[in-house]
């Protein structure tokens, strides 16, 4: 059993998806399963990752026609054996070492999830900002009650705690790791390493800027369901 599993969704990501892999399969800390669904992409995704599966037995490639995200990342949570789940999304790069400092921190102050700072990218791969988050279980409270407290393609968490509250939920789509989080952050113990361990990218293809009255919707809701578990814990 490996002691942790990166779960990638993929559709139609060929321009930054060997960078994603690599930064993967190059890490200081090699337990760990690779699953990746392949969302009914269209474009040379799948022949991509039909090659990283022939040379590095740890992925686990599914592809099938597409279902979305929230379905694809809730399988690949289903089928993973890792203790720890840990995300990336196809247009971001993981730090070599990330899984390695990650899962240390995680074990070493007993945290559910744990999410990483990030260093915002181009498209060219250049630095444009930097992305922190509170890092402390009291600030990551108060900062969820107005703002997703995690940065998804970072965090690492265990699936026990996943499964029992009930993984990510379609209606939340685009937004769905946020209102995950409202469930977890005000019962269980989180935090943010204070380090950019993650490469998050910044284009024009992304969900988040191409759904963003949307997921402003769905977000003022989210932050309403965030006060009220904070208040009545359920």
């Amino acid at each position: 059993m490996p002691q942790i599993s990166i779960v990638m969704s993929v559709y139609n990501g060929e321009k930054y998806l060997k960078q994603a892999v690599e930064s993967i399969l190059s890490q200081t800390f090699t337990d760990f399963e690779f699953i990746i669904i392949d969302d009914g992409s269209t474009d040379k995704s799948l022949e991509i990752l039909k090659e990283f599966q022939q040379k590095d037995e740890r992925i686990k490639l599914i592809s099938r026609e597409n279902k979305g995200l929230i379905y694809s990342l809730n399988e690949g949570v289903k089928m993973a054996q890792g203790e720890y789940i840990a995300r990336l999304d196809a247009d971001d790069v993981s730090d070599l070492n990330r899984l390695e400092k990650q899962l240390k921190y995680a074990k070493d102050n007993d945290l559910v999830v744990c999410g990483t700072w990030a260093e915002c990218i181009d498209n060219l791969g250049n630095r444009v900002n930097d992305m922190d988050y509170p890092p402390s279980i009291d600030k990551i409270k108060t900062f969820t009650l107005l703002h997703n407290p995690f940065i998804h393609s970072s965090v690492m968490f265990r699936k026990d705690v996943f499964e029992k509250v009930g993984g990510y939920k379609p209606f939340f789509k685009h937004i769905e790791d946020y209102e995950l989080w409202t469930r977890i952050v005000f019962k269980y113990k989180t935090g943010n390493i204070p380090e950019a361990l993650l490469k998050y990218r910044l284009h024009e293809e992304q969900i988040t800027n191409k759904n963003n009255f949307e997921m402003r919707v769905r977000g003022l809701l989210v932050r309403i369901l965030a006060l009220c578990r904070f208040i009545f814990r359920f």
